[in-house]
């Protein structure tokens, strides 16, 4: 064979080899992921129709999800799909009905698919298996005023990838189609909020309504500020702290454990919602601290007075025999201490 034939069959080799390895890194960047809806456990929201949408399939949302308010951030239900593996999703439209408003809202988004990539490539550890996994579910979360934020979610992992503001459109019965009939009955979003039978509102939020009226809706933009912020638990001595879970007000939440505890570090983060641990004593006990909830007054006044530009220590400390739990924000100048959250502390877990 002479030298210019080898040549070109070698050639024809390599862009073979580059051909199949473009081919095999493109079928690698499916992923798996599903489709669930969030809204305030005060506001619900009526689903009309609605779409993820990516270059292959489409994640579609219709009446037959009803009524959503598992609160801000939680996500709802999925519908399980034939597809195992997809595209990233790269659109978001999406129409609803405001029960309290009792109006349509409506849009459509495009979404930052780099952005959203790049986070599922990165994943993260999941702390039950120790391996590294990555996030399988958008959880589209419908706000009051039109307001709309997705979020990525994987198992002790939420993050947001977009804010989105959608307008107020009019439906007409006549223009709906047939499954969404009922959303134009006469007093339907009256009976959806008003009458007990339909049990659209757990108790406790039916009687907070009741007492304090229905949340600022401008409250879940607040609830997206960020502070310089990281936990610090303080332990009794000889103890060793385990893990630390939390979810924040904006939806977000985290999972510390092993490396990620070890390099925990100051980091933009919303007002926490909820947090827990364990941690072992000197004994090797193990024990548990759940803060189930803040005074939300309470705590965002603490964190606005402290202000944005300080690092704050988010802290916890247990004292001597286990029994009582303290939780403070620590900047350099000043310390100021939460009074006002609901705590369980365990007894020792065999």
């Amino acid at each position: 064979m002479g030298i210019s034939k080898l040549k070109v069959l070698i050639l024809l080799i390599l862009c073979s080899f580059s051909l199949m390895n473009c081919q095999k890194k493109k079928m690698e960047e499916k992923y798996n992921w599903l489709g669930t809806i969030s809204a305030p456990q005060e506001y619900p929201m009526e689903i009309y129709q609605g779409a993820i949408v990516g270059n292959d399939f489409t994640y579609s949302f219709d009446s037959i999800w009803g009524t959503q308010n598992t609160g801000w951030g939680n996500e709802g239900g999925t519908m399980s799909v034939d597809t195992e593996t997809m595209d990233l999703p790269h659109q978001l439209e999406f129409t609803w009905y405001s029960l309290v408003e009792k109006k349509f809202f409506t849009g459509k988004w495009d979404l930052d698919q780099k952005k959203i990539k790049n986070l599922f490539d990165e994943g993260f550890v999941d702390q039950d298996t120790r391996k590294r996994t990555t996030y399988n579910s958008f959880v589209v979360g419908l706000a009051p005023k039109g307001r709309v934020v997705l979020w990525i979610k994987g198992a002790g992992n939420q993050k947001e990838v977009g804010v989105f503001q959608a307008h107020d459109t009019i439906i007409t019965k006549e223009k709906a189609y047939e499954n969404a009939q009922y959303m134009f009955n006469d007093g339907f979003a009256d009976r959806m909020l008003n009458d007990p039978e339909y049990k659209t509102f757990k108790p406790e939020i039916r009687e907070k309504i009741k007492e304090e009226g229905y949340p600022e809706p401008d409250i879940y933009d607040i609830y997206r500020e960020k502070f310089n912020w990281k936990p610090v638990v303080i332990l009794p001595e000889g103890s060793v702290w385990i893990d630390f879970g939390f979810n924040n007000y904006n939806g977000e939440q985290e999972n510390l454990f092993a490396k990620t505890l070890d390099d925990n570090t100051y980091k933009n983060r919303a007002v926490p919602k909820f947090c827990g641990f364990y941690w072992r004593d000197k004994n090797k006990n193990r024990y548990a601290v759940w803060v189930d909830s803040f005074d939300e007054k309470e705590i965002f006044e603490l964190f606005q007075k402290l202000g944005k530009d300080e690092e704050i220590d988010f802290t916890i400390k247990v004292n001597e025999d286990n029994t009582r739990v303290f939780l403070s924000l620590v900047t350099e100048k000043e310390e100021l201490s939460i009074t006002k959250a609901k705590i369980r502390l365990s007894r020792k877990i065999e």
